[in-house]
């Protein structure tokens, strides 16, 4: 069986791809959420946020691929008992009023189980990064962040999805994600 990235990884590149190049995917990656009215017909950083997070040597994955925490005496997005996590991948969209949203994406496999404290962590991880990405040289400046989560509809009844905000089922992104690989 393949690393875990690699068997997610082209569901990751074509929502990348499509958040890259869809108004109307970046809206409604957004949609429902508290974020919408803000951020609705936000742009897109992509060059920024390559040249951000290459500063200093180029990643094995992609730009917007793979952001860890770390285990420093800082981190406060680590559930005791939990092991070193990271946003699979963020995104960041700049609105009218030139706020940055950082929109922090997990991706599950039907019937992939969190880990211990994966999902407790996501909000977590998203608000610590949004307090600390001066101290982080490979993460964008941006004042506010969204969690959202790509999971099998069997999911849907898992109450710890109440911390992402928003979540969207793998029908609902092949119906709006022309590339999205059938799972």
């Amino acid at each position: 069986m393949p690393a875990y990235s690699g068997k997610a990884q082209p569901f990751l590149d074509s929502i990348a791809e499509s958040v890259f190049t869809s108004q109307d995917v970046r809206d409604w990656l957004i949609k429902g959420t508290s974020m919408a009215a803000d951020y609705t017909g936000s742009s897109v950083l992509i060059e920024e946020q390559r040249a951000v997070r290459w500063r200093r040597t180029q990643t094995k994955q992609p730009f917007w691929a793979n952001y860890w925490c770390g285990r420093d005496s800082r981190c406060t997005c680590r559930i005791e008992g939990s092991r070193g996590l990271e946003s699979d991948a963020i995104f960041f969209f700049r609105n009218f009023a030139n706020r940055v949203l950082a929109i922090h994406v997990e991706f599950k496999h039907p019937n992939e189980r969190f880990t211990f404290g994966q999902p407790e962590a996501y909000p977590l991880r998203a608000a610590f990064f949004t307090r600390t990405w001066r101290d982080r040289p490979t993460v964008n400046a941006h004042d506010d962040y969204l969690t959202a989560i790509f999971c099998g509809a069997e999911s849907l009844a898992d109450p710890r999805l109440l911390n992402f905000h928003r979540v969207i089922t793998h029908a609902e992104a092949a119906r709006m994600i022309q590339a999205y690989p059938k799972s």
